[in-house]
């Protein structure tokens, strides 16, 4: 009798946390250094997590699923920007309604697809990231009020999904326009955060596909928008595609391109930024995984009030990597990685380099398995 309740106790146990879903804890830590030649910034080193997240997925009934996942990297404060009353350590937090076969509806804080493979890529998997993502570069921020990949990757808003066949799929996202001048980088010319209750609001149509045997995966995407000044017609946008091939299980390779602009309606003002990303991954050991990473960006701007900001900045990055798993078979592994990254600043002079070395580990497992 015994023996039959331990077994019926462990059955539902087991049943219950299957219907309950995932708990997924994914978590980075870095030592991370970087080093400057000619350039504004100043050397520095430090330990900090890259991500931590907690993400819970799982169903409420057979057509009724949900998602939400909190980054405790990141802080408790209200979104910058984006007017839509959630923090920005809340990454998703949406349902998604299954309407038949080919049809379902995500609505909540969900991700606008925007920025290709690089986007769609996890925090925790990225080393060397192009200039249209983070806005940043070796003499620190930009200066174009263009939206960054990475102000994009988590919006409140809807989606609609029409699955097309198994591999495809087609999706067409609405949101607010994040207010990108709230935090203006100096030398540009901000809007006014008071703005951000406006009317501006953002669409976008993404297509995702897998072929050949699901090693072929192509992603492709094209956002618009309109602008914060009240009584004008200001433009943002961003397009972007990407590819990525394996090899027989030995090889990955990618390559995206992604390209985001703002036009000014008063003056037909534009700045924008385009960026080539591409990647190679050996893949066929078990525990070793070399990778090698290339960038290329160019930035013209044409709406900065600081004449020296205007004009094409131009990027160029590489970078190495090697991960290493020591229990095969697991989700945990470290990591080392190099890059150099130089800016050819469109006022000439001396070009900003910086040698950037991160050194860390990453543990990603689901709590109820």
């Amino acid at each position: 009798m015994k023996k039959f309740l331990l077994a019926a106790l462990a059955t539902t146990t087991a049943v219950s946390a299957a219907n309950a879903g995932s708990i997924n804890f994914d978590a980075r830590a870095d030592y991370d250094s970087k080093t400057y030649e000619d350039s504004t910034q100043k050397d520095g080193s430090q330990f900090y997590f890259k991500t931590v997240r907690l993400d819970y997925q799982g169903k409420a009934t057979e057509d009724l699923s949900f998602r939400l996942r909190a980054a405790y990297n990141k802080n408790g404060t209200q979104t910058t920007g984006a007017g839509d009353n959630s923090q920005t350590a809340l990454e998703f937090a949406y349902l998604t309604h299954k309407m038949g076969d080919m049809f379902s509806l995500q609505v909540g804080k969900l991700g606008s697809e925007y920025g290709a493979i690089e986007s769609q890529t996890s925090g925790a998997d990225l080393y060397l990231t192009s200039q249209a993502y983070t806005k940043t570069g070796p003499n620190g921020n930009l200066n174009g009020e263009y939206l960054s990949t990475s102000s994009l990757l988590y919006v409140m808003g809807a989606k609609a999904i029409l699955n097309m066949t198994p591999d495809q799929n087609l999706s067409l996202v609405v949101f607010k326009t994040p207010n990108s001048s709230v935090a203006a980088p100096t030398g540009s010319t901000p809007i006014a955060p008071a703005q951000a209750d406006s009317n501006a609001m953002m669409e976008g149509l993404i297509y995702k596909g897998l072929f050949m045997d699901k090693n072929l995966r192509i992603m492709a995407s094209y956002h618009m928008g309109t602008g914060y000044v009240p009584s004008t017609d200001d433009k943002y946008t961003l397009y972007s595609a990407g590819v990525t091939y394996n090899f027989g299980g030995m090889v990955l390779a990618g390559v995206d391109y992604t390209n985001s602009a703002y036009e000014r309606d008063a003056d037909g003002a534009k700045d924008s930024i385009y960026s080539i990303i591409g990647k190679v991954a050996f893949t066929g050991w078990e525990q070793w995984t070399p990778r090698l990473e290339v960038i290329a960006s160019e930035e013209k701007v044409e709406t900065s009030a600081t004449a020296a900001n205007n004009g094409t900045n131009k990027f160029m990055g590489y970078g190495a990597v090697l991960e290493y798993k020591p229990i095969v078979d697991t989700n945990f592994r470290y990591h080392i990685a190099y890059s150099n990254t130089t800016e050819e600043l469109a006022a000439g002079g001396n070009d900003p380099k910086v040698d950037q070395i991160t050194v860390g580990a990453r543990w990603n497992a689901d709590f109820l398995k």
